[in-house]
C-alpha cells in the first residue's frame, strides 16, 4: 500500500469522525431541551464541563426554536373536555390530532401530567379524528390519576404519546361476545363499537359492583345487539357476576367467533375458564398489569403456557391482548399485588399535598 493511499485513508477517517461529531451535536442541540428533565432545560443553564455550552445551548436560535416547539406541544395536549362518570372514574378528551389519526381499538397511550410526573399507560377509549381528540377513561387509584383528576377542561398535560401496543384483532369476526368489568368497560367499548360498525353481531355483558359505579351504559346500548347488565347486589340489571349469563348462553348452544374479556384479572380468569369447555377462542387484555408501557421496567411481564412450554412476554410490547387460554393469571395477580402498598402510600401523599394547597 502506497504512502498516498495511507494518507488518503487517514484524512477520510478524520473527515468521517468530524462529520459524525457535527451531526451528533446538531441532533443533541435540537432534542436535548425536549428530552431532559425540566431543571436541565432551563435557558441560561449550562452544565459544568468543557462541552457545557456546546451540548446545552442558551441564548441561541436552537434554544428559542426548542422553546417554541415545547410551547406548541403543550398546546396540543389540551384537555378538550372532562366528565366524571362516577365518583372515582373520569373521562377526558385530549387534543392530540396525530394520535387520534392513528389509534385503533386495543391500543394505549402514555401520558405525564406535568414536568415532574411519572409516565402511566392508559388505553384509548375512543377517538374523534375530525376534531383530533383522543378519549381516555381512568380510575382514581394512585398518585398520577389523582393529579390528573384535578386538571380542568382547558388546561394541558405535559406529554401524551401513542398509539402504542398492538390493536385488537377483529378481522373475520361476525359474532362476538364482549365481556367488560368495572373500568375495563372503557377499553371494551371501542372494540364493541368497531365490531358493530363492521356489521358484526355484538353481545355485550358488563358487570359492576352496584348501580352507583355503572359507566357507559348508554354507549354500550347503542353498539350492542344484546346488552346484559350485571351487578353484585342486583341494583342494576341482573344480580351476579358476568360469567353467569355467559355460561347460560354457551350451554344453550349460542355460538361466538370470539369472546373478548377486559376487566380485573380475576374476572378475565373465570371468563376464560367458563368458555374453555366450549372451545370458543378468548382474547383478554393484560392492560391492568402495565406500569411503564415501554418494555423497560419488566413490571408487565407475564407467563404464557404455549405448546407445553412456559414463555415470557411483556404486556406493553407483545400485547396488550393475549390468548386467554395461555395466560398464567395466578402469577400475574400475585405480581400485581406487590405494587399495592407503594401505590397506596403515593396516593395518600398526593391527597395530603392537595389538601395543604387548598388550605
Amino acid at each position: 500500500m502506497s504512502f498516498k493511499t495511507v494518507l488518503d485513508n487517514f484524512f477520510s477517517l478524520i473527515y468521517y469522525i468530524y462529520y459524525s461529531i457535527i451531526c451528533a451535536v446538531a441532533v443533541r442541540m435540537s432534542l436535548v431541551r425536549l428530552l431532559l428533565p425540566h431543571e436541565h432545560r432551563k435557558l441560561g443553564t449550562a452544565h459544568k464541563g468543557v462541552c457545557g455550552n456546546l451540548f446545552y445551548p442558551h441564548n441561541t436560535m436552537t434554544a428559542r426554536y426548542c422553546r417554541r416547539i415545547r410551547k406548541e406541544i403543550t398546546i396540543m395536549y389540551k384537555i378538550a373536555s372532562k366528565r366524571e362518570l362516577n365518583p372515582s372514574v373520569v373521562m377526558m378528551e385530549i387534543d392530540a390530532p396525530l394520535v387520534a389519526k392513528k389509534a385503533l381499538p386495543g391500543q394505549f397511550i402514555i401520558l405525564r401530567v406535568d414536568e415532574d410526573g411519572e409516565r402511566i399507560p392508559l388505553t384509548v377509549a375512543g377517538t374523534d379524528r375530525e376534531r383530533g381528540t383522543v378519549k381516555i377513561i381512568f380510575q382514581i387509584v394512585g398518585r398520577t390519576t389523582k393529579k390528573l383528576s384535578f386538571k380542568s377542561e382547558g388546561e394541558s398535560i405535559t406529554d401524551f404519546v401513542g398509539p402504542l401496543g398492538k390493536p385488537t384483532e377483529l378481522d373475520g369476526i361476525s359474532r362476538a361476545c364482549i365481556v367488560g368489568g368495572g373500568v375495563g368497560c372503557a377499553i371494551a367499548l371501542p372494540i364493541a363499537e368497531a365490531l358493530h360498525e363492521a356489521g358484526a353481531h355484538v353481545t355485550s355483558i358488563v358487570g359492576f359492583r352496584s348501580r352507583d359505579i355503572v359507566i357507559l351504559e348508554d354507549e354500550f346500548q347503542a353498539c350492542s345487539d344484546e346488552l346484559i347488565m350485571m351487578t353484585d347486589d342486583g341494583s342494576c340489571g341482573r344480580e351476579g357476576n358476568v360469567t353467569v349469563p355467559l355460561k347460560e348462553m354457551l350451554e344453550s348452544g349460542k355460538k361466538f367467533d370470539m369472546i373478548i374479556a377486559i376487566g380485573p384479572l380475576i374476572m378475565m380468569k373465570f371468563v376464560t375458564l367458563t368458555a374453555k369447555p366450549f372451545g370458543i377462542p378468548v382474547t383478554v387484555s393484560m392492560n391492568p398489569i402495565m406500569i411503564d408501557g415501554t418494555g423497560m421496567c419488566g413490571g408487565c411481564r407475564l407467563t404464557l403456557c404455549r405448546d407445553g412450554e412456559r414463555v415470557t412476554k411483556f404486556a406493553c410490547v407483545d400485547g396488550p391482548d393475549f390468548d386467554g387460554y395461555e395466560v398464567d393469571f395466578d402469577e400475574a395477580m400475585s405480581r400485581g399485588r406487590m405494587y399495592m402498598p407503594f401505590e397506596r402510600h403515593a396516593y395518600e401523599a398526593t391527597c395530603n399535598l392537595f389538601a395543604k394547597e387548598a388550605e
